[in-house]
């Protein structure tokens, strides 16, 4: 009988629609019949309405529309939560919010199906996850949460069996450059281009900097730049040679994981640096896979446009050679700075945004407010040479600063001149790679 009834709906539909939003449309039919076939079939309501339960707010409710919550109003920040992964996407035109480019919206399926199987849907039932549908934070002034169960199909398709929708994640970043599993297969639905909150335009900072350490593949977070425990679940990343990095690689508010491959065990000047990144707190496999630099290049990151995404960048003896996306290609900015072997640096030292570049020499530091050629704008000398450098907005002022690592202790300094520095403290161990991460202090949540 539910296959009789979809296919009656989507013939009714495909007599008053497009080719295009007939198949949208026959699978939001599908995904109601799954979802709830007896509210579908004997009540006269729509398939959006039977994604939700119909005593649980009253009609004209935000939760009784038809589509799934943001994750950043879920978790506070806009990725996919832990336990799902982007299963499908689609674009949006004309609401200016992207500068007049597209506008992305990924749902981000529950990746715990326990035992059951899917069949040709894709997707297994409630009743095979820990997600049930309700409206977001039990609020019916929110859009609804794990009630809809459908994929589009383009991400993730290694994985053959997902949940429903827990949440949506949307961006400007197209989502091959967000998921390297993403395929460019287009979906398009306008109707969309006008959802909105708060919490997908997180404030551009400032975000105080946090210290965080990589012991043989393990990462240690800590949330102040104090001595103590990881605040943070530790997790593993990455493999013997690895660069360890963290970045805000979607402008989503906060820095999460990254490793590069190639820079420290290939032969030099053969073969490609392989970035593997992820999008998500904690553990997991990388969300985004590319090639962008050679064996003997130091990888960095930057927001070298001030936009609040970081992307990738290496640098080749003095050469500078920047991307402003997180995917391969060629240089968007490429200039000369500094001199083969000083350790480069990257920090916003004049606090309008954007990140500037430098190098350290021994203990001399060198540095420029914007990513281009010229003469240092800042020139003083801090630390032991013997440590690691770091840089961080250690006080919270939106202005980067100079620290240095050397065997678990940490020197830092929040002013850009020779001097002394203004805290100290102990976090980590020898032989551990210092990180510098950040994460907006508060999540921002809709009411």
């Amino acid at each position: 009988m539910s296959q009789r009834l979809v296919d009656a709906a989507s013939r009714a539909l495909a007599a008053r629609t497009s080719r295009r939003g007939f198949l949208r449309r026959a699978a939001i039919v599908g995904s109601a019949m799954v979802t709830a076939p007896a509210a579908y079939a004997l009540r006269p309501i729509s398939a959006y309405q039977a994604l939700v339960l119909p005593a649980d707010c009253p009609p004209g409710s935000q939760c009784r529309g038809g589509w799934t919550e943001f994750c950043c109003v879920k978790t506070g920040v806009n990725t996919c939560p832990p336990g799902s992964v982007i299963a499908g996407w689609w674009r949006a035109e004309g609401s200016n919010y992207c500068g007049g480019t597209s506008r992305y919206y990924m749902d981000c399926n529950s990746t715990n199906c326990s035992s059951c199987g899917c069949g040709a849907s894709g997707t297994c039932g409630n009743e095979c996850t820990d997600c049930d549908c309700h409206c977001m934070h039990d609020n019916c002034n929110l859009w609804k949460e794990c009630c809809t169960r459908f994929r589009y199909g383009q991400c993730n398709n290694q994985i053959e069996c997902v949940g429903p929708i827990i949440c949506r994640v949307v961006t400007c970043v197209p989502p091959w450059e967000w998921d390297s599993t993403c395929t460019r297969t287009d979906a398009r639905s306008d109707v969309t281009r006008f959802h909105d909150s708060a919490c997908l335009h997180p404030p551009l900072g400032p975000y105080p900097a946090r210290p965080a350490v990589v012991r043989d593949h393990s990462w240690l977070l800590r949330d102040t730049l104090s001595p103590g425990t990881p605040d943070r679940p530790v997790f593993t990343l990455g493999t013997d040679g690895d660069v360890s990095l963290m970045g805000d690689w979607t402008g989503a508010g906060i820095a999460t994981a990254g490793v590069v491959r190639g820079a420290r065990t290939g032969i030099t000047g053969r073969g490609n640096l392989t970035w593997y990144l992820r999008h998500v707190e904690g553990p997991g496999q990388p969300d985004l896979t590319f090639d962008y630099g050679i064996p003997g290049d130091i990888p960095i990151v930057g927001d070298w446009t001030g936009n609040g995404v970081d992307t990738i960048g290496i640098v080749r003896g003095s050469q500078w050679l920047l991307r402003t996306r997180n995917s391969a290609g060629e240089p968007d900015i490429s200039f000369t700075y500094g001199e083969p072997g000083d350790i480069p640096v990257v920090g916003d030292w004049d606090g309008d945004g954007r990140d500037g570049i430098g190098v350290v020499r021994g203990t001399t530091w060198l540095l420029r407010n914007t990513p281009t050629p010229g003469p240092p704008d800042h020139t003083f000398d801090f630390g032991d040479a013997a440590g690691i450098p770091v840089v961080g907005d250690w006080d919270g002022d939106g202005i980067s600063s100079p620290g240095r690592f050397s065997n678990g202790t940490w020197q830092v300094i929040n002013r850009l001149t020779t001097g002394g520095p203004d805290l100290t403290f102990q976090y980590g161990q020898a032989g551990d790679q210092p990180l510098v991460w950040r994460r907006m202090v508060e999540p921002v949540v809709t009411p």
